[in-house]
């Protein structure tokens, strides 16, 4: 991949996040060396598309010089208890 080619996705990236995602780019703005986020912020349900957001935001807020972390369990934001044990 050239330097234009990475900088062309890059910046496809960071446009992306930002309409999609504005809450999460404004959180990387800040001085905060941490990003917390939910697991069920994204495909609670299992949706394709979702994931792709998430590995999307995961890969911007790198981009921003953050450290990404995870909390909570599968759709307890939901009030279900059911996991994969």
């Amino acid at each position: 991949m050239t330097d234009e080619e990475r900088m062309q996705r890059e910046a496809s990236l960071i446009g992306t996040v930002r309409s999609k995602l504005p809450d999460f780019a404004k959180m990387c703005a800040n001085d905060a060396e941490l990003v917390m986020l939910h697991q069920d912020a994204f495909a609670t349900d299992y949706q394709e598309d979702e994931y792709m957001l998430l590995g999307m935001a995961i890969k911007y807020a790198g981009l921003r010089g953050k450290e990404v972390r995870v909390i909570g369990t599968n759709r307890s934001s939901l009030g279900e208890e059911n996991r994969i044990q």
